[in-house]
């Protein structure tokens, strides 16, 4: 589907695979290195675990996600082993992602829709803080959302309608960015324009 990025007034994007590098296998290997499980278990844990999803809706706090991963991964080490290993999937943020971005906020509404949590959250701000001393990543977006803060994730059709809500947009208006196909084909059903960032800096060549 063609962009029509003349009739767009905002762009909503997604966080991991768009602004941040992500890679979910490193994530996966540090649990399994931490826990001593093979890593196919692990990745198998991650597909099928449920709590992952209800602590990215926020319906679990930060305890009671690593006593799940305690459980599953029968890891009995600190706490902070566990946060790292979540956390190693956390890749950075180039300098040249948030000078496009503060260039884009010239033109257009800039939002954020990410499905996180609030150990990545945490670990995010400082990536995010390392790369642009300067200025606070929320800056540089009219309003930041995460999927924890809004009761809901992606794919679900309320994590894009809480934002075409309290902003009153016309779905037509706007273009989604994310780097998950399931992501793009859900909001293109809302009626938004969108583009699969397929490598993180695709989207960078659109404008």
């Amino acid at each position: 589907m063609a962009i029509e990025i003349s009739n767009i007034s905002y762009i909503i994007f997604d966080l991991g695979g768009v602004i941040i590098d992500l890679d979910t296998e490193a994530t996966y290997r540090a649990f399994a290195e931490v826990s001593g499980k093979p890593l196919p278990m692990v990745q198998s844990l991650a597909a099928e675990a449920d709590f992952f999803k209800t602590y990215e809706r926020g319906e679990i706090d930060d305890p009671t996600f690593r006593a799940h991963l305690r459980e599953e991964l029968e890891f009995t080490g600190e706490e902070g082993l566990l946060d790292e290993a979540w956390n190693a999937m956390l890749g950075p943020i180039t300098k040249e992602r948030f000078e496009l971005l503060e260039k884009l906020a010239e033109q257009y509404d800039l939002y954020v829709m990410s499905n996180t949590n609030e150990i990545h959250v945490r670990r995010f701000l400082n990536i995010a803080k390392y790369t642009s001393p300067q200025k606070d990543f929320h800056d540089y977006f009219k309003q930041v959302y995460f999927s924890q803060e809004v009761g809901a994730r992606k794919p679900e059709p309320q994590a894009w309608q809480v934002i075409l809500n309290d902003h009153q947009l016309n779905a037509s208006e706007g273009l989604f960015i994310d780097d998950n196909k399931m992501n793009i084909e859900a909001a293109a059903k809302l009626g938004l324009q969108v583009y699969h960032n397929q490598n993180v800096n695709d989207w960078m060549k659109l404008f």
